[in-house]
Parts: C-alpha cells; sequence; structure tokens
C-alpha cells in the first residue's frame, strides 16, 4: 500500500511544476557573483544560437558591451550587489549582420548565510520593435537632412508630384536620392492629400498656388514651411511642369500676432455678412462654421449646429438624393479643383422646407481639407419661374380660347344679319334685331374682359388714395340690373382709419368680380331662406384685409382648386359669362403682391379671402 504525500512533498512537486512551466515559456539563465552561466535554458540557448554544454561556466556577454556606455554596466552591477533587482535594455552582438536587443530582470539570490550566490536573468526580445524604431529614426534624419537641403532651391515636378530633374552643384551626392523621387518624400504623410491637391490645381488651372505645411521632428521645435508652385508653359500654352520653391518660416510673436490679427479680421468680416448664406464644414461634412445669413435663414442658432452634420439643413425627404449630389459636386472638387452650382431644398428649424442654390469650394490648410457652400434661399425665384410657366400656359389657352370664343357671337351675328335682310315680317325682324343685340353684347363682354387682363400690369403702377365705402356703394349700384339682386340682403362693413393707397381701378374690378360672382351663384329667396352676401373690409397698418361670402350654392371640392384658373366655368350651375372674373381677380391680387384663398361648402356658401399690401403714395 502506497503512503500518503506528505505537505512538504506536494509543495516541492508544485514547485517543480511551476518551475519548468517558467522555464518552457521564458528565457532564462543563472549566473554566479563572478558573472559566469551556471544554467541557461533551451529558450536562452536557441536566443544566442550555441548549446548549452558550450556557454555553462562561461562568461555572459550580455552583461557586458561595447555599444554600451560604462554607466550602464556601472549601474547594474551596483544595484545588484545592493540585493535589488535591475531592468533594462541589453545588446547583443550575434555577427556582424544580426543583433539581439533584450528587455531584461535581474534579480539576486542568496544563500543560507545571506551571502549572494547567483543571479537570475529573465530576457525578453525587443529586436524587431527596436530595429523598426531605428529605422524609423534613421528614415527622419535622412528626411530632415533632404528638407534642410532642398529649402531655398528650386525643383522641376510633373503633375504627379515626381521630381524631374535635380541640379549637381545644389545637390551633390544627393542626386540620386532626389532626381525621380516625390516631393512627397520630404514631407510628412499627413499633408500629401492636401499637396496633391494645390499641383492638381496648378496645372489644371495654370496658376500658381501655395501650401503651408509643418514638420515634426523628434527633439525639435515644429518648423514651418511655405511650399509655392508656379507652371511653366509650352510654345501652345500647356502646362508641361511646375516649378516648386520651399521655404523655411521663421515663427516669432510678430507674426503670430499678425495672424491672430487677420484671424479675427476674418471672423468678424465673416460673421457680418448677412446678405447671402455661408456654411464651411470639415473634411467629414461637419458644420465648423455658419454666419448671420445662415442663421437668419435656418433660424438655428450657432450652438445648435456647429460640430453637427451638414444634413441637418437637407430636407429629411430628399436627404438620400441631395447627399448624391454634394458626394458627386465633391468628386469634381477633387478631381478638378473645380465646383459647380447645384439646387436642393433646404429645411429649416421648424420643418418648413425652401430652395436654395449653391456653390461648393474647397482649400486645404496644413492637413485638413475643408468645404465652403454659399448658398442662396431662391424660394422668389422659383415662385416667379413657376408663375411663368402658368402665365404662358396661360397664353396659350387664351390665344387658343380667345379666338373661338370670339368667333361664335361674331359668326352668329353674321348669321342674324342675314336672317334680317331676307325677313318681311316687322315683329319677326325686331325678334331678330334683340338676339343680334344680345349676341354682339357677349361679344363686347368677352373683349372687354380680355383688354382689362392685358392691361393688369400696366395699371397697378397707377396709385391713388381708395375709400373702400364709397367704392362698394358705387359697384353695388351698377350691379342692380342683375337677376335675384333685389332679393339679396347685403352685409357691408368697412373699418378704415388711416389712408389706403393702391390702383382704384383694379380694385374695382376685384370688387365687381367677387360681388357679382356672388350674386350669380346665389339661392333664390323663399319663405325660410334669405340669400346674403357679406363684404367686410378692415384695413391694418400696413395692408388691407378683405372678405366676400355668401350662403349660395356654394363650390364643389372637386374643383375648388380650379376657378382661377383661365377661362373655367362652374359645370353644376346654368349661369353666363366668360370664365375670366376669376382669373383676372387673382391676376390683379398677385400683381399687386397680395394674397387670395377661398374656402367652400356645397350648398352652404363660398369665402373669398383677400390681402393687399398698402403701396406708398409716390
Amino acid at each position: 500500500m502506497q503512503a500518503p504525500i506528505t505537505k512538504e512533498e506536494l509543495f516541492k512537486i508544485e514547485k517543480s511544476k511551476l518551475l519548468t512551466a517558467l522555464d518552457q515559456n521564458l528565457t532564462i539563465s543563472i549566473t554566479d557573483k563572478f558573472g559566469r552561466i551556471t544554467y541557461a535554458n533551451d529558450s536562452f540557448c536557441k536566443l544566442i544560437g550555441v548549446k548549452a554544454q558550450n556557454i555553462v561556466g562561461e562568461t555572459n556577454h550580455l552583461l557586458k558591451s561595447r555599444l554600451h556606455k560604462d554607466e550602464l554596466y556601472k549601474n547594474l552591477w551596483q544595484t545588484i550587489l545592493k540585493s535589488q533587482p535591475w531592468k533594462g535594455v541589453l545588446y547583443h552582438k550575434l555577427s556582424a549582420n544580426k543583433v539581439l536587443w533584450l528587455h531584461t530582470t535581474i534579480t539576486p539570490f542568496k544563500d543560507e548565510n545571506g551571502a549572494e550566490t547567483k543571479y537570475l536573468a529573465v530576457y525578453n526580445n525587443i529586436t524587431d520593435y527596436c530595429n523598426i524604431k531605428f529605422s524609423d529614426n534613421v528614415k527622419e534624419v535622412k528626411q530632415k537632412a533632404l528638407l534642410k537641403k532642398i529649402s531655398g532651391s528650386i525643383l522641376p515636378i510633373n503633375d504627379r508630384g515626381k521630381i524631374i530633374n535635380a541640379t549637381d552643384e545644389f545637390y551633390e551626392d544627393e542626386h540620386h536620392l532626389i532626381s525621380g523621387a516625390y516631393i512627397f518624400d520630404f514631407i510628412d504623410t499627413e499633408y500629401h492629400a492636401g499637396i496633391k491637391s494645390v499641383i492638381k490645381k496648378v496645372f489644371a488651372k495654370g496658376k500658381p498656388s501655395q501650401y503651408q505645411f509643418k514638420t515634426h521632428f523628434k527633439n525639435e521645435n515644429k518648423a514651418l514651411y511655405i511650399l509655392e508652385i508656379y507652371p511653366v508653359f509650352n510654345a501652345s500654352n500647356n502646362v508641361v511642369f511646375a516649378n516648386v520653391s520651399i521655404q523655411k518660416q521663421a515663427v516669432d510673436l510678430e507674426i503670430i500676432s499678425e495672424l491672430k490679427g487677420i484671424e479675427t479680421k476674418y471672423s468678424s468680416i465673416f460673421q457680418s455678412i448677412n446678405v447671402g448664406i455661408i456654411v464651411v464644414t470639415d473634411s467629414k461634412g461637419n458644420i465648423i462654421e455658419w454666419n448671420k445669413g445662415a442663421e437668419a435663414a435656418f433660424c438655428y442658432s450657432e450652438s445648435e449646429v456647429l460640430g453637427k452634420s451638414l444634413t441637418i439643413l437637407m430636407s429629411e425627404k430628399r436627404t438620400k438624393h441631395s447627399v448624391k449630389k454634394l458626394l458627386r459636386v465633391k468628386d469634381k472638387l477633387h478631381q478638378t479643383n473645380e465646383g459647380e452650382t447645384i439646387e436642393m431644398i433646404g429645411l429649416k428649424k421648424n420643418g418648413e422646407e425652401f430652395p436654395v442654390q449653391f456653390a461648393v469650394s474647397s482649400w486645404y490648410c496644413e492637413k485638413e481639407r475643408y468645404y465652403c457652400a454659399i448658398m442662396l434661399d431662391i424660394s422668389k425665384r422659383k415662385h416667379l419661374e413657376n408663375k411663368l410657366k402658368q402665365k404662358t400656359k396661360d397664353l396659350e389657352l387664351f390665344l387658343y380660347r380667345s379666338s373661338h370664343d370670339l368667333k361664335a357671337p361674331l359668326t352668329s351675328a353674321e348669321g342674324l344679319l342675314n336672317l334680317i335682310k331676307e325677313e318681311k315680317n316687322e315683329e319677326r325682324i325686331m325678334f331678330l334685331i334683340d338676339m343680334l343685340s344680345s349676341s354682339l353684347k357677349t361679344g363686347k363682354l368677352l373683349l372687354d374682359g380680355l383688354a382689362f387682363t392685358s392691361s393688369i400690369s400696366k395699371k397697378k403702377r397707377q396709385v391713388s388714395k381708395i375709400d373702400f365705402k364709397t367704392k362698394i356703394d358705387k359697384i353695388i349700384d351698377t350691379l342692380r340690373g342683375l337677376e335675384n339682386f333685389n332679393a339679396i340682403n347685403f352685409d357691408i362693413k368697412t373699418q378704415q382709419n388711416t389712408p389706403f393707397y393702391s390702383n382704384k381701378e383694379l380694385l374695382q374690378s376685384v370688387f365687381q368680380n367677387l360681388i357679382q360672382n356672388a350674386i350669380n351663384y346665389s339661392k333664390p329667396k323663399s319663405e325660410n331662406f334669405i340669400p346674403t352676401i357679406k363684404i367686410h373690409v378692415a384695413q391694418q397698418p400696413n395692408e388691407v384685409h378683405i372678405s366676400v361670402s355668401d350662403n349660395g350654392f356654394g363650390i364643389s371640392k372637386l374643383y375648388l382648386n380650379k376657378i382661377f384658373e383661365l377661362y373655367y366655368r362652374s359645370p353644376n350651375q346654368d349661369v353666363q359669362g366668360t370664365g375670366l372674373g376669376l382669373y383676372i381677380v387673382k391676376s390683379i391680387v398677385e400683381d399687386l403682391n397680395g394674397k387670395i384663398t377661398v374656402s367652400s361648402k356645397l350648398h352652404h356658401g363660398t369665402t373669398f379671402n383677400v390681402i393687399i399690401p398698402n403701396t406708398p403714395k409716390p
């Protein structure tokens, strides 16, 4: 029967397992107090390329290297002889072409009497890291030296930034490093995109340009450089190459003060521009600046938009389409340095949409690319364009219908005259004359309407003082001959405390057509119904509000949006007319910069609301 394992034996077993695990996963050597190796694990032997039996008893050369200064080893031995652990980086040269960099921790061990007998060294191979670091340092030193060498000189480059030739007298033994290289090779990577853009612009537009960049060499203050590029033309006036000059700038307090002054002046001018809409974004499309004009147009405060995406100013319904447009403009800017003017729908803070037209430009400031959108609210222009389209459409209909409608009464009159000539019966002749008179009256009414329509824009310039009560009374008096007039109850209210100026003839036409329309479409009087027309006028300081309402037949919702169209007549009522009345009213109101709206309920009546601005007396 096997005896149970004691605690001491169990501890020894666990300790052995731990040591084995450490030995398998770490690079370890043990040295005596004289610096001779007493133990080296397989990882250490493999690292330095020597078998264990060949190095045990030999001096550990890692603890002494000609590359390091004596202070390193003096510090190392002073530390471990004081029974304190030492940490640092040691160098070991394996061959002429191979070296090792090892992050090393050395821990002293004492015997039972307290005397130091051995030192445990644990190594971490950091050679790859150090080689990269060393390579970067060498590259930086070369870059620094070449940048210093080419500063103040002129280098010819092609449109890709490649140096075409470097003169020996300037560059001596560095000639092979400069000719055929790219101008970007001497400048930090973060500035490459900006310089490429400037080179492309010079070759595309044939105009000089410049770009500023900074150096970030270690253990040195940042230096500011100005890169200037000048195009060189051939006999055909085409850019064949460009000359580049790089100048190091002296940055002193005077220049910094001047730059701050320019920045303050720019900021002041930028913010004071409130006519146009100017929005500046970074390369990610986030708003970094905007002016008072943008604030007034979109109704956001500066704090609400700075740092936000430009899409906050775009119509949510058309965001995808607008972003596509912007990306197309951005690509064109990157390719040709030329933007284009585009239109899109803007979005105000309150959700209101409005059309804007804008041009996009871009520039680099050091490593960052910025975009500037100069916008213009084109709501009025779009309104005028739509109005022009409608007027063109109306004109086409006007010409067609006028020739048709004028032809009908003339043809009728011609036929009636022929009948009169042949008729012998006097009673019959009188009947035909009445018909002729009616036909000529219809033609005259149409001609008068057409003539008045064509003169609206001209008449609006003739301004005089308006007395609304007198004007309405006269109009109603002229309409007394209309059918159903005597059965109608007129409710007239005018509130006019200050002078109002506009064109008398045009306002008369507005009132006459609206009141006549209300009379024509009134219901007949009955025991339980009294047809009523309400005419209310209320003058405000800068405008007058006119309301003409009736309790007549009303207008179906199907036709409500058509009643202002040229030659439109209601299909439900047998009322004579030219189809010009309400079209004339709308044309007059719009030419006077006013507004007209209509609301109606079938079989209950219709209300027209008109707002006309007070025209200052000339």
